[in-house]
């Protein structure tokens, strides 16, 4: 279709009256097209709705749109580059991967959040409070490693910050926001459809297969837990580990260095442990922890229906955070 200037520019400029009396035809009949394309568009507004965008959505027609679009294939993006699948069996998207350093960092630089109090990290005498931070956690990682040495408070501080930016740039629907997967939505999205027992503590431990199956020790490239790799000579001289196992990896690994799960998720097993909303049980005291860590060696805690719990001021270097995108605020 031409654009409109073109239609007038169908009319010719000649001198003479005949050329006046053909030049005043043509522009009269340039004028009906012109109205005939401007009532088209009246009475037919969606002629060219695969060109123009459709206006005036509502909050709840984007969100539907965000979760229409994303596949395991083609994950939903946001400003911070983390990808968003859905997963069977919830309503909401679980980020791909753990919460990364850059993300973290670009949380805190923003918000100049300080999150570096009383961390615990690994020495030659085992776990203690020695001023690690996130910054610097006893090992060395990059900006794709997931970050460690974060609360719950600090991983429930990033969901709104995140929100409440993406918000205010239209990057996000209204109805939509960043928060921690409850321990319910954790367990579908590693394959766990239904658990004996109400509570975490109920549940935990309950049923006895692993993120590769039901076999130990784990096979080859299982995942980032505590094998012989592990032994750098910066732990204590009785360090346990998984033997014969070796992921290569002797503190946290970058996120995805792992084969993704059947949901398209990675590390749902080793890493980090990661925050869930949930508190462990009634006395309300403690929050979960899921998917064992890179100094995880015990064949229990790699269950995937292990539960760790501490409290929600607790920052440790096997510690993360995974985030899930929602229409709604967590239960």
């Amino acid at each position: 279709m031409k654009p409109l200037g073109v239609l007038f520019a169908l009319a010719p400029f000649r001198f003479g009256e005949r050329r006046k009396t053909t030049s005043a035809r043509s522009g009269r009949r340039s004028l009906r097209l012109l109205a005939a394309l401007l009532g088209s568009l009246f009475l037919n507004p969606l002629a060219f709705a695969d060109q123009l965008p459709i206006a005036n959505r509502s909050p709840e027609e984007q969100a539907r749109e965000v979760f229409a679009k994303a596949t395991k294939e083609q994950p939903w993006q946001n400003s911070l580059g983390m990808r968003f699948v859905p997963v069977s069996g919830t309503l909401v998207l679980f980020s791909i991967w753990d919460t990364r350093v850059e993300d973290f960092r670009a949380f805190v630089d923003s918000e100049e959040y300080d999150a570096t109090e009383d961390m615990w990290s690994l020495g030659s005498d085992g776990w203690q409070q020695r001023g690690a931070t996130w910054k610097d956690p006893g090992f060395k990682q990059d900006a794709t490693h997931p970050v460690v040495g974060v609360s719950w408070a600090d991983a429930k501080a990033f969901c709104q910050w995140l929100t409440k930016r993406e918000h205010a740039s239209g990057a996000l629907p209204e109805v939509m926001q960043y928060r921690l997967p409850t321990d319910q939505e954790w367990s579908v999205a590693v394959g766990l459809d239904s658990e004996p027992g109400i509570t975490p503590q109920e549940k935990n431990r309950q049923i006895k297969l692993y993120p590769w199956g039901s076999g130990w020790p784990p096979p080859v490239g299982a995942g980032n837990y505590c094998g012989m790799e592990s032994r750098i000579g910066s732990e204590p001289s009785n360090w346990s580990v998984i033997e014969g196992y070796n992921d290569g990896y002797p503190r946290t690994s970058p996120v995805g260095s792992f084969a993704a799960n059947k949901n398209g998720l990675y590390d749902m097993g080793g890493n980090v442990w990661q925050w869930c909303e949930d508190w462990y049980n009634a006395e309300n005291t403690h929050r979960v922890l899921r998917g064992a860590s890179w100094d995880s060696h015990n064949a229990a805690f790699l269950l995937e229906s292990c539960r760790d719990y501490v409290t929600p001021d607790y920052r440790g270097a096997f510690i993360g955070f995974r985030c899930v995108l929602a229409m709604e605020s967590a239960p």
